[in-house]
Protein backbone atom coordinates (compact mmCIF):
# COMPACT_ATOMS: atom_id res chain seq x y z
CA UNK A 1 0.00 0.00 0.00
CA UNK A 2 1.47 3.35 -1.05
CA UNK A 3 1.19 6.63 0.86
CA UNK A 4 -1.84 7.91 -1.07
CA UNK A 5 -3.69 4.63 -0.49
CA UNK A 6 -2.88 4.81 3.20
CA UNK A 7 -4.23 8.37 3.43
CA UNK A 8 -7.44 7.44 1.58
CA UNK A 9 -7.95 4.43 3.80
CA UNK A 10 -7.34 6.46 6.95
CA UNK A 11 -9.80 9.15 5.85
CA UNK A 12 -12.45 6.55 5.00
CA UNK A 13 -12.04 4.90 8.40
CA UNK A 14 -12.17 8.24 10.22
CA UNK A 15 -15.37 9.28 8.45
CA UNK A 16 -17.05 5.87 8.71
CA UNK A 17 -18.56 5.91 12.24
CA UNK A 18 -22.23 6.77 12.71
CA UNK A 19 -22.98 8.65 15.92
CA UNK A 20 -26.23 8.46 17.85
CA UNK A 21 -27.90 11.82 18.63
CA UNK A 22 -26.62 11.88 22.23
CA UNK A 23 -23.03 11.60 21.02
CA UNK A 24 -23.62 14.34 18.47
CA UNK A 25 -25.06 16.55 21.21
CA UNK A 26 -22.08 15.85 23.46
CA UNK A 27 -19.67 16.64 20.63
CA UNK A 28 -21.37 19.95 19.84
CA UNK A 29 -21.35 20.80 23.53
CA UNK A 30 -17.64 20.03 23.77
CA UNK A 31 -16.84 22.14 20.74
CA UNK A 32 -18.72 25.11 22.22
CA UNK A 33 -16.68 24.71 25.40
CA UNK A 34 -13.40 24.21 23.49
CA UNK A 35 -13.06 20.87 25.28
CA UNK A 36 -11.39 18.96 22.39
CA UNK A 37 -13.60 15.85 22.17
CA UNK A 38 -12.26 12.52 20.97
CA UNK A 39 -12.75 11.81 17.28
CA UNK A 40 -15.74 9.74 16.09
CA UNK A 41 -13.38 6.88 15.24
CA UNK A 42 -12.10 6.88 18.82
CA UNK A 43 -15.59 7.12 20.31
CA UNK A 44 -16.82 4.16 18.27
CA UNK A 45 -13.77 2.10 19.25
CA UNK A 46 -14.34 2.91 22.93
CA UNK A 47 -17.90 1.64 22.64
CA UNK A 48 -16.76 -1.60 21.02
CA UNK A 49 -13.97 -2.12 23.55
CA UNK A 50 -16.24 -1.42 26.52
CA UNK A 51 -18.80 -3.87 25.16
CA UNK A 52 -16.33 -6.59 24.22
CA UNK A 53 -14.53 -6.58 27.58
CA UNK A 54 -17.79 -7.00 29.49
CA UNK A 55 -16.43 -4.59 32.09
CA UNK A 56 -18.41 -4.17 35.30
CA UNK A 57 -16.34 -1.31 36.74
CA UNK A 58 -14.78 1.36 34.51
CA UNK A 59 -12.88 4.54 35.27
CA UNK A 60 -12.38 7.54 33.00
CA UNK A 61 -9.71 10.18 33.58
CA UNK A 62 -10.80 13.29 31.71
CA UNK A 63 -14.58 13.57 31.40
CA UNK A 64 -14.47 16.64 29.18
CA UNK A 65 -18.01 17.45 28.07
CA UNK A 66 -19.09 13.83 27.88
CA UNK A 67 -18.20 12.51 24.41
CA UNK A 68 -16.02 9.65 25.63
CA UNK A 69 -18.27 9.21 28.67
CA UNK A 70 -21.30 8.61 26.46
CA UNK A 71 -19.29 6.34 24.16
CA UNK A 72 -18.22 4.19 27.11
CA UNK A 73 -21.73 4.00 28.57
CA UNK A 74 -23.15 2.92 25.21
CA UNK A 75 -20.84 -0.08 25.33
CA UNK A 76 -20.93 -0.95 29.02
CA UNK A 77 -23.48 -3.56 29.97
CA UNK A 78 -26.59 -2.54 31.91
CA UNK A 79 -25.80 -2.12 35.59
CA UNK A 80 -22.09 -1.52 35.06
CA UNK A 81 -20.41 1.27 37.02
CA UNK A 82 -18.47 4.17 35.52
CA UNK A 83 -16.40 6.60 37.58
CA UNK A 84 -15.33 9.66 35.60
CA UNK A 85 -12.91 12.36 36.79
CA UNK A 86 -12.40 15.90 35.55
CA UNK A 87 -10.81 18.98 37.05
CA UNK A 88 -13.31 21.35 35.39
CA UNK A 89 -16.53 21.67 37.41
CA UNK A 90 -18.47 23.23 34.53
CA UNK A 91 -17.62 20.35 32.21
CA UNK A 92 -18.59 17.82 34.87
CA UNK A 93 -21.97 19.46 35.36
CA UNK A 94 -22.68 19.64 31.64
CA UNK A 95 -21.93 15.93 31.37
CA UNK A 96 -24.21 15.09 34.30
CA UNK A 97 -27.05 17.00 32.66
CA UNK A 98 -26.42 15.34 29.29
CA UNK A 99 -26.44 11.84 30.77
CA UNK A 100 -29.62 12.56 32.73
CA UNK A 101 -31.36 13.91 29.64
CA UNK A 102 -30.39 10.81 27.66
CA UNK A 103 -31.29 8.46 30.50
CA UNK A 104 -27.83 6.91 30.49
CA UNK A 105 -27.55 7.39 34.24
CA UNK A 106 -30.56 5.12 34.81
CA UNK A 107 -29.17 1.91 33.32
CA UNK A 108 -25.68 2.38 34.73
CA UNK A 109 -24.13 3.45 38.00
CA UNK A 110 -22.42 6.71 37.10
CA UNK A 111 -20.20 8.73 39.40
CA UNK A 112 -18.70 11.96 38.04
CA UNK A 113 -16.07 13.42 40.34
CA UNK A 114 -14.75 16.96 40.00
CA UNK A 115 -11.15 17.15 41.13
CA UNK A 116 -7.51 16.76 40.20
CA UNK A 117 -6.87 13.16 39.15
CA UNK A 118 -3.48 13.36 40.84
CA UNK A 119 -5.32 13.60 44.15
CA UNK A 120 -8.34 11.42 43.35
CA UNK A 121 -6.75 8.35 41.74
CA UNK A 122 -4.75 7.26 44.82
CA UNK A 123 -8.03 7.23 46.79
CA UNK A 124 -9.72 4.76 44.44
CA UNK A 125 -9.56 1.06 45.22
CA UNK A 126 -6.58 -0.75 43.69
CA UNK A 127 -7.17 -3.73 41.38
CA UNK A 128 -10.93 -3.02 41.36
CA UNK A 129 -11.56 -1.88 37.77
CA UNK A 130 -11.93 -3.82 34.53
CA UNK A 131 -11.56 -0.91 32.11
CA UNK A 132 -9.81 2.47 32.23
CA UNK A 133 -9.63 5.34 29.76
CA UNK A 134 -7.22 8.28 30.00
CA UNK A 135 -7.81 11.53 28.10
CA UNK A 136 -6.16 14.09 30.33
CA UNK A 137 -3.43 15.61 28.18
CA UNK A 138 0.10 14.51 27.41
CA UNK A 139 1.84 16.31 30.26
CA UNK A 140 0.56 13.91 32.93
CA UNK A 141 -0.10 10.86 30.78
CA UNK A 142 2.87 8.92 32.11
CA UNK A 143 1.91 9.25 35.77
CA UNK A 144 -1.79 8.70 35.14
CA UNK A 145 -1.04 5.55 33.13
CA UNK A 146 0.82 3.94 36.01
CA UNK A 147 -1.85 5.09 38.45
CA UNK A 148 -4.57 3.60 36.24
CA UNK A 149 -2.69 0.32 35.83
CA UNK A 150 -2.66 0.00 39.61
CA UNK A 151 -6.45 0.35 39.59
CA UNK A 152 -6.94 -2.43 37.02
CA UNK A 153 -7.57 -5.99 38.05
CA UNK A 154 -5.89 -8.79 36.05
CA UNK A 155 -7.64 -9.07 32.70
CA UNK A 156 -8.40 -5.36 32.67
CA UNK A 157 -7.87 -3.02 29.72
CA UNK A 158 -6.38 0.48 29.79
CA UNK A 159 -6.80 2.85 26.84
CA UNK A 160 -4.63 5.98 26.66
CA UNK A 161 -5.76 8.72 24.25
CA UNK A 162 -3.28 10.71 22.14
CA UNK A 163 -0.09 8.88 23.19
CA UNK A 164 1.78 10.44 20.27
CA UNK A 165 1.11 14.05 21.35
CA UNK A 166 -0.14 15.11 17.95
CA UNK A 167 2.76 13.40 16.18
CA UNK A 168 5.60 14.87 18.26
CA UNK A 169 6.49 11.47 19.74
CA UNK A 170 6.97 10.03 16.25
CA UNK A 171 9.44 12.82 15.38
CA UNK A 172 12.91 11.53 16.32
CA UNK A 173 14.30 15.05 16.71
CA UNK A 174 11.62 16.11 19.24
CA UNK A 175 13.38 16.20 22.64
CA UNK A 176 10.94 18.25 24.69
CA UNK A 177 10.00 16.88 28.11
CA UNK A 178 6.51 15.81 27.00
CA UNK A 179 7.72 13.81 23.99
CA UNK A 180 10.50 12.17 26.00
CA UNK A 181 8.02 11.22 28.74
CA UNK A 182 5.57 9.65 26.29
CA UNK A 183 8.28 7.76 24.40
CA UNK A 184 9.52 6.39 27.71
CA UNK A 185 5.99 5.38 28.64
CA UNK A 186 5.35 3.56 25.36
CA UNK A 187 8.60 1.63 25.43
CA UNK A 188 8.77 0.90 29.17
CA UNK A 189 5.22 -0.47 29.36
CA UNK A 190 5.68 -2.51 26.18
CA UNK A 191 8.84 -4.02 27.65
CA UNK A 192 6.84 -5.54 30.54
CA UNK A 193 5.95 -8.56 28.42
CA UNK A 194 5.27 -10.77 31.46
CA UNK A 195 2.68 -8.31 32.76
CA UNK A 196 0.94 -6.74 29.75
CA UNK A 197 0.00 -6.98 26.09
CA UNK A 198 0.07 -3.65 24.23
CA UNK A 199 -1.06 -2.20 20.91
CA UNK A 200 -0.53 1.27 19.46
CA UNK A 201 -3.55 2.16 17.30
CA UNK A 202 -3.76 5.14 14.96
CA UNK A 203 -7.42 6.15 15.23
CA UNK A 204 -8.15 9.84 15.64
CA UNK A 205 -5.19 11.17 17.61
CA UNK A 206 -4.09 7.63 18.41
CA UNK A 207 -4.67 5.17 21.25
CA UNK A 208 -2.35 3.05 23.36
CA UNK A 209 -4.07 -0.15 24.48
CA UNK A 210 -2.66 -1.97 27.50
CA UNK A 211 -4.08 -5.33 28.57
CA UNK A 212 -3.08 -6.26 32.11
CA UNK A 213 -2.34 -9.97 32.50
Amino acid sequence: MNTNQQIRSWRYAEEFPYEVPTLTQARQQAERQSAAPVAPSVASLLTVLAASTGAEHAVEIGTGCGVSTVALLLGLREGAALTSLDIDAAHSQLTRELLAEAGLDKNHRVRIITGDATDVLPRLSAASYDFAFIDAGADQAEQFTYDALALLSPGGLLVVHDPLAGGAVADPVARDARSVSLRRLLTDVAACVDDVHVSLVFAGSGLYLIYKK
